[in-house]
């Protein structure tokens, strides 16, 4: 986005050098207490062992890949004489952090807005669509970017995003205006593509971020600053500097074929003229910049309404009270990892034995064709040699029982450490489909932590997320009408709407076109939006985006319900609420007493109080029965429970339906 000549005076009026000076020795502290904390050298190791490899010789090079149990590190060494021995490294890291990617993103986070105050209930829908339509639009790639910031999370043990305002353009393209079919002609015409222009959610490699060595765990705030890097091409990065209206030109900074300080990334890159772009957010001095080649060429305040910095951040488990840096599936599980390796390769290389038995010769002549002292064992070949009786074959017991107990303890201790069971990865633990769901429900107990971090996370990020939209989505596109006829004929067509023209100092008319979305909602006679069934496109104005309240996510709408599990749970909790509301039917003085169990049984099963209750009981219009009116009879009673409450839905027992009958009328006069 442009920085406006204000925004430039503004920073000069502030010193702008002091800030630069500030940033220098902030950028060697931060990479600095990083590198010091040993981080990057776990994530080296999870990079390692999560790809699909062999302990074994690559490329027929004569070294191999082993693990040191003492150090727990792979490296390469010598092996020529024992080049015959199994180095197969189980794939418990990818199998793992897959399963856990699997489980943990089904479907798209869902969220619960609680208006602040009376003032922000009727746009409470509207801003909870425009956050929905954040993951769901598949434009935008919210969720993919998630599926990514959930794989970091598992296999680094912590994971960064970014949640920003993202406009993507390639400007002065040849769009395509007409096109014969026959001639094959074209005509083209200059046009700005625009590939992104919306609230956008990133997921950051750990490698290429660094965040404020005081930070803590679970508190977003106590992150100063934060500093991340990217890398460009050349044409990409003059772009950028031409959007950003800088004094600077591509030709001030150094090109390299790969870029000098990404070490672990130089084999990645084979693009030439790429250069590394540092970017810097600081709350406390309100600073966005941008660095390369350590020139500051830009530099804004932050850009959120809230003053935070778009840094979205969590961990997978507490590594200690005082580190954000949280503890992954593979640091979790490597030590049982390396002795899975070398028990099952141990297994592997006695049944070769026994399969390929050592021979043992005495002292004879002709033992092999060149007269030499070895032989080896070839299928369908003979050889001649003066005393056969001389050759003892030496006898290799196969592998004992106890060789596959210990592989299979150290897979269950495996599963102990990471949480991720044979259940989870879809291996039958049950006789019934519901004994199957309720094992799947308990395994996934033991992943409560990461889905409660994973929370958190997300409803920091709908926080700046609700910013960004109240900020981007209110500023219009302005169109200049200048005739007459046609100001009448837009006036008419807004049924003359203020909040979409006006007129300025010069006296001209200014149409204004705000963003449309689909977001199915209509409004009532109070103007509060509510759900409809109908495609209803929303033109969201500058007012309907005033909202404050809380934001809780549901983290269960991510995961994968059983369906067994699930319809179980509906008829449960159907036993229990339905006696209740018969009741408040019968009885409607009971219904103020009724209500608040009523809403405290949806609530545990995460149900909405409004696709179950009657309407009547939400809005409060219960009619109580006059003095000697006396209450419904009881032909009336299952009347009107046939009319509020399917049928099918009426099966609550009896002895429940007495108990709620008689605490009923016990509270009730």
């Amino acid at each position: 986005m442009p920085i406006s000549e204000e925004t430039k005076l503004f920073y000069k009026n502030r010193k702008s050098e002091e800030t630069k000076l500030f940033y220098k020795n902030r950028k060697i502290e931060l990479i600095s207490a990083r590198t010091e904390s040993g981080m990057e050298e776990i994530w080296k190791q999870a990079d390692k062992d999560y790809l699909p490899h062999e302990l074994g010789s690559t490329k027929g090079a004569k070294k191999v890949l082993v693990e040191n149990e003492r150090t727990e590190v792979s490296s390469y060494v010598q092996l020529e004489k024992n080049a015959w021995r199994s180095k197969v490294a189980s794939n418990n890291p990818f199998i793992k952090i897959q399963t856990a990617i699997a489980i943990l993103f089904d479907r798209n986070p869902e969220a619960v807005f609680d208006p602040l105050s009376k003032r922000f209930v009727a746009n409470t829908k509207v801003v909870e669509k425009l956050y929905h339509r954040t993951w769901t639009d598949t434009n935008i790639g919210a969720k993919k970017e998630l599926r990514k910031f959930i794989f970091n999370l598992a296999k680094y043990g912590w994971s960064p995003a970014r949640r920003y305002y993202k406009r993507a353009v390639r400007k002065n393209m040849n769009a395509i205006t007409r096109f014969n079919l026959e001639t094959q002609d074209f005509e083209f015409q200059k046009r700005d593509m625009v590939d992104v222009d919306d609230v956008f959610f990133e997921t950051k490699s750990p490698f290429d971020v660094w965040i404020d060595d005081l930070a803590k765990p679970d508190d977003p705030r106590s992150r100063r600053d934060w500093l991340w890097r990217e890398v460009f091409d050349k044409m990409s990065f003059e772009a950028m500097l031409d959007d950003l209206n800088v004094d600077y030109k591509v030709g001030d900074f150094k090109f390299s074929t790969f870029t000098e300080t990404r070490d672990e990334q130089k084999k990645r890159f084979t693009s030439s003229d790429l250069i590394d772009v540092y970017f810097y957010e600081n709350r406390q001095k309100d600073v966005f910049l941008l660095e390369s080649d350590e020139k500051v060429f830009f530099e804004s305040p932050i850009t959120i309404d809230c003053k935070e910095t778009s840094l979205v951040d969590t961990y997978w488990n507490l590594r200690n009270t005082d580190s954000p840096y949280g503890i992954g599936l593979n640091e979790i599980m490597r030590g049982n990892k390396i002795l899975l390796d070398r028990v099952k390769n141990m297994t592997i290389d006695q049944v070769v034995l026994a399969i390929y038995k050592m021979v043992f010769a005495a002292n004879t002549e002709q033992l092999d064709d060149e007269g030499g002292e070895t032989i080896s064992i070839e299928p369908g070949k003979v050889k001649k040699i003066i005393n056969p009786s001389n050759i003892k074959i030496f006898e290799i017991p196969s592998p004992d029982k106890e060789a596959f107990v210990m592989i299979e303890m150290l897979e269950k201790d495996i599963e102990d450490d990471t949480g991720i069971t044979k259940t989870l990865e879809g291996e039958i633990s049950g006789k019934t489909a519901f004994e199957v769901a309720q094992a799947q429900q308990g395994a996934l107990k033991r992943l409560g932590t990461p889905l409660r971090n994973i929370k958190s996370a997300l409803e920091w990020d709908a926080k700046l997320t609700v910013n960004l939209m109240r900020m981007i989505y209110s500023v219009p596109k302005v169109y200049t009408i200048l005739e007459s006829q046609l100001i009448t004929e837009y006036t008419a067509a807004v049924n003359n709407d203020k909040d979409r023209y006006f007129v300025d100092e010069k006296g001209q008319f200014n149409a204004l076109k705000y963003r449309e979305f689909q977001l199915n909602l209509e409004a009532n006679s109070e103007g509060e939006f509510k759900p409809t069934k109908d495609k209803n496109f929303l033109m969201v104005k500058p007012h309907y985006l005033d909202w404050e309240g809380e934001i809780v996510i549901r983290i269960e709408s991510m995961i994968e319900m059983s369906k067994p599990l699930e319809r179980q749970q509906k008829l449960e909790m159907s036993n229990l609420l339905l006696p209740i509301i018969y009741q408040g039917i019968a009885n409607p003085m009971a219904i103020p007493v009724l209500i608040k169990p009523a809403k405290q049984i949806l609530e545990i099963y995460d149900e909405d109080v409004a696709d179950w209750l009657p309407e009547e009981w939400l809005a409060g219009q219960v009619q109580m029965p006059l003095m000697g009116q006396g209450l419904l009879q009881d032909g009336q009673v299952g009347q009107e429970a046939r009319r509020l409450v399917p049928e099918e839905q009426i099966s609550a027992p009896a002895t429940e339906m007495g108990a709620v009958q008689s605490a009923a009328q016990q509270l009730t006069p």
